[in-house]
């Protein structure tokens, strides 16, 4: 968007800027000058919440029909003009709105130089302006408010808080209690409650007077001016009585009516519009919207202290009272004061008329009614609800307009805007003059909902509409249900209506029209919610309105998907999918309805809209179709709620600023979501933006099915990410891979939890981890049960989609101990651990030898595997390339099975069954060669071979299982941990060659495990590799130590022999304590209770330490400071402390507490003086005590203090502390004995993949398989290296057929087995749905009951109505087709009557309109695929009509064609009469002999003068004239085809009837201020084009226009004819001297004198022209050939003057009054003037002659539409 000021300057305006941005831009460029905004087209995505804010401010001056623009000065401005405004000059210029701003000094104040005349205008701008927040509002007004506006300091409520505008940006401010330059009384209402200061208890509530003549457009434009309101979604009016209301009984009714209509207003922007009166229906409504803005305060204050940002934003809640102002008690001061007023409600007294206003009312607009009798109904009312249909204030969309007027002066011919806004009426209850108000809404075709059994009008009114649908006949009406409803009205107001009659009659023939107007066609603008059934719910008051909206719109099969575009548009924006699957896509007459992206994508940033995902997945829409780069950016940046993602996922875990309302960074897919999603669960480049990109598009980097997958997979985790957790798992039922994408969202939750600092949302997130590790669980449940060895493979599948990583890997990774705990796992587990062998049991009675007995003798002495050891299937693949497979029997022997399963069967048949047989047999076989014998029993009793493993493959296949590297290694460990012993052991400085050898032996340890943790930390990233890191460092650490204490001193003397005694005894500790997590967790009786005894240690234990602390450190300093009072301070002393008590845990130490008897005679020499003050500092210094201290320091004291503070310790520690910690580890190990199986079954998984993935051989052997693969990589590498330098030489390339042909069965196996899993997750929803089924049976019980109740009402009416809409479908069906071509024509050529195509044939259109004009025949039905007279229609039987020659008018008569139909009939008649009846009868003239396709010179009978009769057709077909066939009788058929109707019709000749028309055009131009032309006017870059166009005569129902021109009936030239026409018809002429003899030139001349400078007669040359009509009219058609086209074209060049002529066309006219055997033909001239003209000085207004726009929706007579259109695509302008 450029901005321009008035030196030139350019401002551009970002994109993206915020509203404080842009008042900062605007600011700097608003000085002192005039400023000109230009606001072009800027999409930017908007919020339907309340709060969003856009980018530009557009708008468009909006004149409703029939108004007049009058300037300033004008004494018929009925009301004062406005305040100033920004704009003084707007214009629209090719499409592009232009805004002309004028700043006024310093202050910043908008002024104009001129006001605007007060006409109904409202604003347009491009987008939904919404704002900041609730508190923000900044529409685009059509007025500005002056200084005044902000001077106001008191609060207002956001719903009512106005705006000021400031260039072309508006700035929120407060208005003043008054306008001063208002139309109408005005101001703001204070409600003061109880003895409160009136401005702190209630915010101010705006009001205006209006007089019931007051026309209801400048009431909108008051409001959208000075209220500064914009056009809502929705208006809903609450129709309802006050005098007649009687109180719902029902409380549950009116909470559910209370909750509906809050629940409306939250869905959508909607105002409500009540009678504003403090009772009935409008109090209940103002009490729910209080409880609403109660509830939306309180949680707005509680989000608010999380920041500003959090704070939700909601939809504005406004509530308009439209009330009388003589029903109010204080209706007095409602005159505009300027303080605004005070008012206090006290109640309504009893059986008075006068009423209180509701409080809770955002705006009052008081009607000064003096029809008393009308109370609540006021005719302004009415207008205005009709009004609001057109939109108040600035428009939310911009509507591309043609621009009318020029900058500064406007068209009065402003097209009307549509409704745009849906006006719906709500009947509660309701009194008599509710009635009219219905009746107001169904007369404009407006919604309405009526509450049937609500009382009242309600009641009465549903009653007559039930009973009219059931039966409509004028006799049920007459005699049953008038007479029932009179009853009805009695009963219901017997004040009102019983003792006046014609009031009752008049009040039930209201109703009965409300029931005839409710329906029309298909629409229906009545739709009922009964209140008292089974299946009404008032909470969803949202679904009826949107229902209402439905049945009231015009069902039509034209243009169905923009239908269905729309329609789901507004469901989703209410949040109804039920409405969208009963409405749209559950419907039978639509076809294959194809969910558009942008309906998907609103779905997903829209909270609670994922069964709307559901329903859009479920109708086959493809993610990855939609999903790209940048919509997967836009679903993080846009999404309705980002408050979880910002301060979770960016704060917390990426350590990010999050800021909700900035654009992420344009690499974040790449590298910040793909580090936030690997910081979560490991996943490492999960999110792809350019394959994402490329699916989009259709360049998929594998395939569609692929594509489809990972899109889910990436969809499912944005959902998680934003916590949306009913999305998340809306996608997942959808996966290919449910159990990997539901550890993944468990994965996401669970560590999503860790950085929840808030406990409700760390809950939430564990709860929903939960729920998903439970689905990967069920569904891993039922594939078990289903197919065992299926779910193994899936178990070890890598997923290419999750980094290769298998789903137990992934469940380990997520730390789902249930996952791995499933027997699946464990089983799977186990064959993992035993590998290819299997251990036997053999049975020796009384001896059991362990598993680990056997894998050990058999690993040492390798025989033994003959006796213990088996190989499954799966070890012996290595045969399989030859062709061979394996069965496994108990002796571990391999069976050949070379012979098919078939050849077998085929033997087996051939046996005999008997024993005759079998000797029949036997004997055939000996008369057979002895081999062929031999050679039949082999086959039919061959035995299977057996083929035994080579020795060197089993033990191969017992080395590599991970049971026998477990306890081979743990056997080495075991020897290595004894020949540590022995090192520790050995004494004195210890054996050289014993530790080399153990140095060495840890060395290789240290090595091993340095490459298992580093080839663990690449294959698992997410594998915490904390522990063995510390553990690599400590083993590092003891051999550096080791080496320089032990082994060194053996050259050099580094260390003493206890250090490295104490170096060694601490690493056997620590080698031996690695047994308890390396070999010892996989036994299942040991590694359960590590599990408990790893939990009693890591939380009992360590808080029994640190509850034990606190006694041991008080106890053990009180001991010490009573027993040894005068211990000196040193190392010793604090060892004592802490020892002693502590010990006193085991060893009970009181010999000291009776003291010491060698020092109680030092004891007694310390004074009781010794500690005076007089003595500096005595005993203080320890190093140097007193000699009377010295040789008691180390003695006990003995004293009753010291038992009882001993004993109280010993008490507690022994007896409380102990015992409570045996009763902790109890307490522990109840808990925990549930879980200890199942997380131990957990732990094992990473101990057998551990063993799983280290080498075979142990340590230290170990350090051979290094040199092994060390030699093989060597050798490898040289291989390739040959293999390279042979394919480089001999330059060609292997094909690898075999490895194609397995990477497609991978694929279709890997295909099979995403349909298995996704049969068995919706097996695992079924089941679930069938749990929450079965948890609401009993309430479903009831439910079926009353629902075959009504489907037994139903089916009765069904079958009632059956009968009767059989016959009249049958009567409807063959009419149907033909109205729904007709609306398909219209459509199609944009209501202009011309030609239409079909199949490349150009066809008629308005000559098969029905009725024929003036009359009501109608004609027979023609399809358009019967229109050619070459297609077979047998019952084409249409109706003659033919004008009688008396109702031409006088001087047409002379022309007029005998009815030569009739006169034949005549002729026929009489010559079947006797010769007595032909007696006295007229005598018939003859029957003329027409010359068709021929012309005819007669003379005239009555004028004397030659009459030329040309019946040739003006038609070219192929560039050929057309000769038109005859029919039976002889008569012309229509060569255009059939019509519908036989005879001459209105017309005056059989066959073609010529026209000659004329085009006059010119350039439409703009007009300033001096009403003087200035520039042309453009549009999309081209000019408009301006035509004469006279009113066609005959048509009183509309004004139809039509092109000036004639009829030919021969007497004179076509040119003279044209001339004489347009001279009566635009300059309402006549002459006196009619020439009757000119050609073209004297034609052209004539035309030519129009032009602005006339010169005489114009020198013409005369030129083929550019193209001919029937090409523009083929081109546009897609046809090569044409039926209509001009026979010769002419035109000649632009003079001096700027004027031209040129034949536009010849040919057929498509003219309602064709007819079979008569039709009009047009030969039309157009004559350009472009640079001037004088057609004002002579034109005629008063016969209707006037200038009209050539626009694309130009509606003439005809097909003169279309000779508009191709005029003006000859001089290249606007069309």
């Amino acid at each position: 968007m450029d901005d321009k000021n008035s030196d030139g300057k350019e401002v551009n305006l970002p994109s993206h800027a915020q509203e404080t941005e842009l008042d900062k831009i605007i600011e700097e460029h608003l000085v002192n000058d005039a400023v000109s905004s230009h606001s072009e087209d800027v999409h930017h995505s908007s919020s339907d919440s309340e709060g969003s804010v856009h980018d530009t401010v557009t708008s468009v001056l909006y004149i409703p029909h029939g108004g007049t623009q009058q300037p300033e000065s004008s004494p018929q401005s009925p009301v004062p003009s406005p305040r100033p405004v920004l704009t003084s000059q707007q214009s629209i210029v090719s499409g592009r709105f232009t805004r002309t701003s004028y700043a006024s000094g310093e202050t910043g104040h908008v002024s104009t130089p001129s006001r605007l005349s007060p006409l109904p205008i409202n604003m347009i701008s491009p987008e939904t302006l919404e704002d900041k927040d609730e508190n923000q509002d900044a529409p685009l007004g059509y007025g500005s408010s002056d200084s005044s506006v902000g001077d106001s300091t008191e609060y207002v409520e956001s719903a009512q808080r106005t705006v000021t505008s400031l260039g072309a940006i508006s700035t929120d401010t407060q208005d003043s209690a008054r306008y001063d330059d208002a139309p109408f009384p005005c101001g703001n209402i204070h409600f003061w409650i109880g003895q409160m200061n009136m401005e702190e208890s209630s915010t101010k509530k705006h009001y205006v007077t209006v007089s019931a003549e007051t026309p209801s457009e400048e009431v909108t434009r008051f409001m959208g001016t000075y209220w500064k309101m914009r056009s809502p979604k929705i208006v809903l009016s609450v129709i309802s009585g006050v005098k007649h209301f009687r109180p719902w009984k029902n409380n549950r009714l009116k909470e559910q009516f209370q909750k509906g209509i809050t629940k409306a207003a939250n869905t959508t922007e909607m105002w409500i519009i009540t009678d504003g009166v403090d009772m009935a229906v409008s109090k209940m409504i103002g009490e729910a919207i209080k409880e609403e803005r109660a509830r939306r305060e309180c949680k707005q204050l509680q989000l608010s202290h999380l920041g500003q940002e959090k704070v939700q934003r909601f939809q504005k809640l406004t509530l308009i009272g439209v009330v009388p102002k003589n029903v109010i008690t204080y209706s007095d001061l409602f005159q505009g004061n300027e303080m605004g007023i005070n008012i206090k409600n006290e109640g309504i007294r009893p059986n008075s008329d006068l009423y209180e206003l509701n409080p809770d009312h955002t705006h009052f607009i008081f009607v000064d009614e003096e029809d008393r009798d009308r109370m609540f109904f006021t005719n302004i009312r009415c207008q205005l609800e009709q009004q609001f249909q057109y939109g108040v204030g600035r428009k939310r969309r911009l509507r591309r307009l043609f621009s009318w007027g020029s900058d500064e002066q406007y068209d009065l011919n402003e097209p009307v805007i549509k409704k745009t806004v849906p006006v719906v009426g709500l009947l509660v209850q309701g009194s008599p003059r509710g009635v009219d108000h219905v009746l107001t809404y169904l007369t404009n075709k407006m919604p309405v909902v009526l509450l049937k059994g609500s009382g009242g009008v309600a009641d009465l009114l549903a009653y007559a509409f039930e009973e009219l649908l059931e039966r409509s006949d004028p006799d049920f009406e007459e005699h049953f249900l008038k007479p029932e409803l009179t009853r009805m009205i009695c009963k219901v107001y017997p004040e009102d209506f019983k003792e006046n009659d014609m009031a009752r009659t008049e009040f039930r023939d209201k109703i009965l029209q409300c029931c005839h107007l409710a329906i029309e066609d298909e629409q229906v603008f009545l739709t009922m919610v009964n209140t008292q059934g089974w299946d009404a719910n008032l909470k969803d008051l949202d679904k009826y309105l949107l229902k209402a909206l439905f049945n009231c719109e015009r069902q039509t099969k034209m243009k169905w998907r923009e239908k269905v575009f729309k329609d789901l548009q507004l469901i989703l924006d209410w949040n109804r999918p039920d409405m969208a699957l009963s409405m749209i896509f559950h419907r039978d007459d639509w076809g294959k309805i194809k969910v558009d992206k942008k309906l998907f994508e609103q779905a997903l940033l829209k909270l609670n809209r994922e069964e709307f995902v559901e329903i859009f997945l479920d109708h086959g829409f493809l993610i990855h179709k939609y999903l790209n780069h940048k919509k997967y950016k836009l679903l993080y940046e846009k999404a309705d709620d980002r408050e979880f993602f910002v301060s979770i996922c960016q704060e917390k875990v990426l350590g990010q600023i999050g800021v909700f309302d900035q654009a992420l960074d344009a690499n974040f897919l790449a590298n910040d979501l793909n580090r936030l999603i690997f910081k979560l669960i490991g996943l490492s480049d999960f999110v792809q933006p350019y394959e994402m990109s490329m699916n989009s598009v259709g360049l998929y980097v594998l395939d569609p099915a692929v594509a489809e997958r990972k899109a889910l997979n990436w969809l499912t985790v944005w959902a998680v990410l934003m916590n949306r957790h009913k999305l998340a798992k809306v996608l997942w039922n959808r996966c290919d891979e449910p159990i990997a994408l539901a550890l993944i969202c468990s994965n996401l939750y669970k560590e999503l939890a860790k950085n929840c600092m808030e406990l409700f949302l760390r809950t939430e997130m564990e709860r929903n981890a939960k729920e998903f590790g439970d689905k990967a669980l069920g569904v891993l449940d039922i594939g078990y049960m289903d197919s065992s060895e299926q779910t193994y493979s899936m178990l070890s599948a890598p997923l290419k989609d999750f980094n290769n990583k298998t789903s137990i890997e992934i469940a380990h990774d997520a730390g789902y101990i249930g996952f791995i705990a499933h027997p699946c796992c464990q089983k799977w587990l186990t064959r993992k651990l035993f590998g290819a062998i299997q251990v036997k049991e053999l049975d020796l009675g009384f001896l059991t030898l362990p598993n680990w007995f056997k894998i050990l003798v058999s690993v040492f002495f390798i025989f033994p595997i003959y006796i213990w050891i088996g190989f499954v299937p799966k070890a012996s693949s290595w045969k399989k390339r030859r062709g061979i497979t394996f069965q496994v029997d108990s002796d571990s022997k391999v069976v050949d099975n070379d012979i098919s399963d078939s050849d077998d069967e085929e033997e087996d048949e051939n046996l005999p069954t008997s024993k005759s047989l079998l000797q029949n047999e036997l004997e055939r076989f000996k008369k057979r060669k002895k081999l062929t014998v031999r050679r039949r029993l082999q086959s039919a009793f061959q035995k299977q071979v057996e083929k035994e493993i080579p020795l060197w493959k089993k033990i191969y296949l017992l080395w590599s299982a991970p049971i026998t590297t477990f306890w081979v290694t743990q056997t080495m460990y075991f020897c290595f941990l004894g020949l540590f012993c022995l090192a520790v052991l050995w004494p004195t400085c210890g054996n050289f060659y014993l530790d080399l050898t153990l140095w060495l032996w840890t060395s290789i340890i240290l090595i091993d495990l340095v490459q298992r943790t580093y080839t663990k930390h690449i294959q698992h990233k997410a594998v915490n590799i904390l522990g063995p890191f510390c553990e690599i460092i400590l083993v590092m650490f003891f051999l550096i130590m080791y080496l320089v204490l032990r082994i060194i001193p053996h050259w050099f003397n580094s260390a003493d022999i206890i250090t490295s005694k104490v170096v060694l005894s601490i690493a056997l500790i620590f080698f031996f304590y690695r047994l308890l997590g390396i070999y010892l967790p996989i036994s299942p009786t040991l590694g359960p209770m590590l599990v408990r005894m790893n939990r009693m240690i890591k939380y009992d234990f360590v808080d029994f330490i640190r509850m034990f602390l606190v006694f041991m450190i008080s106890g053990g300093v009180t001991i010490q400071a009573i027993l040894y009072p005068n211990y000196p301070l040193g190392i010793d002393l604090v060892k004592r402390v802490l020892t002693r008590p502590l010990f006193a845990m085991f060893l009970t130490q009181i010999a000291d507490l009776d003291g010491d008897t060698s020092c109680s005679g030092h004891y007694n020499n310390v004074s009781i003086g010794f500690c005076t003050a007089d003595v500096n500092f005595r005993g203080s210094h320890y190093a140097n005590p007193e000699s009377v201290i010295l040789p008691i320091q180390k003695c006990p004291y003995s004293s009753l203090f010291g038992y009882l503070i001993t004993i109280q310790y010993l008490l507690i520690c022994k007896l409380v502390l102990v015992t409570l910690l045996f009763a902790m580890f109890a307490l522990t190990i109840t808990k925990v004995d549930n879980e200890a199986s199942e997380i131990w079954k957990f732990q094992r998984y990473a101990l057998i993949i551990d063993f799983e993935e280290r080498l075979n051989l142990p340590p230290p052997f170990i350090i051979f398989s290094y040199i092994c693969i060390l030699l093989k990589k060597i050798y490898n590498k040289m291989k390739g290296c040959k293999r390279n330098c042979c394919t480089f030489c001999c330059c060609s390339k292997k094909a690898k057929p075999d490895e194609e042909m397995s990477h497609r069965v991978k694929k279709n196996r890997r295909s099979e087995d995403y349909n298995y899993w996704k049969k068995c997750s919706i097996e695992y929803l079924r089941t679930q749905e069938f749990e929450e089924k079965k948890e609401r049976l009993a309430a479903l019980h009831n439910e079926i009951i009353v629902n075959l109740q009504e489907d037994m009402r139903l089916q009765k009416k069904n079958l009632k109505r059956m009968s009767d809409r059989i016959v009249e479908l049958e009567r409807t069906q063959g009419t149907s087709r033909m109205y729904l071509e007709h609306i398909y024509h219209k459509l199609e050529q944009q209501d202009v009557h011309g030609m239409a195509n079909r199949k490349g044939q150009i066809i008629h259109v308005a000559a098969r309109q029905s009725p024929y004009p003036g009359t009501s025949i109608a004609r027979f039905p023609v399809f358009d695929k019967y229109v050619p007279w070459e297609t077979l229609y047998d019952v084409y039987d249409p109706k003659i009509y033919t004008l009688p020659i008396e109702k031409f008018p006088d001087e047409e008569k002379n022309y007029v064609d005998v009815d030569i139909i009739e006169l034949k009939k005549l002729k026929e008649e009489r010559a079947a009469m006797m010769e007595e009846e032909l007696i006295g009868l007229p005598v018939l003239p003859p029957i003329p002999h027409m010359k068709w396709n021929a012309i005819l010179t007669v003379l005239h009978q009555h004028k004397g003068s030659t009459q030329v009769i040309d019946r040739r057709s003006w038609i070219s077909r192929d560039d050929q004239p057309c000769r038109y066939r005859l029919d039976p009788n002889g008569l012309p058929l229509n060569p255009m085809g059939r019509t519908g109707i036989r005879g001459k019709g209105t017309l005056w000749r059989w066959g073609p009837n010529h026209l000659i028309k004329a085009v006059c055009t010119r350039w439409r131009r703009k007009y300033n201020q001096e009403n003087q032309p200035s520039d042309y006017l453009y549009v999309e870059g081209k000019r408009v084009l301006e035509f004469i166009a006279t009113q066609r005569e005959g048509n009183n129902l509309e004004t139809v226009y039509e092109l000036p021109g004639g009829v030919l009936h021969g007497l004179t030239s076509p040119y003279s004819v044209v001339r004489e026409s347009f001279l009566r018809d635009v300059f309402d002429e006549t002459e006196t001297e009619p020439k009757t003899t000119l050609d073209q030139g004297d034609m052209i001349q004539f035309f030519a004198q129009f032009a602005t400078q006339n010169v005489g007669k114009t020198s013409l040359s005369l030129a083929s022209p550019e193209q001919s009509f029937s090409h523009i009219l083929t081109s546009h058609s897609g046809v090569s050939g044409s039926h209509t086209s001009s026979r010769t074209s002419l035109r000649t060049e632009p003079d001096s003057q700027g004027f031209s002529a040129s034949l536009l066309y010849k040919g057929y006219l498509d003219d309602p009054r064709n007819t079979d055997n008569a039709w009009m033909e047009a030969e039309v001239w157009n004559f350009h003037y472009d640079i001037g003209d004088n057609f004002e000085l002579r034109m005629s207004e008063e016969n209707g002659t006037t200038w009209k726009e050539v626009l694309p929706n130009v509606k003439l007579f005809g097909n003169d539409g279309a000779i508009i259109q191709e005029a003006a695509k000859i001089h290249d302008a606007y069309c």
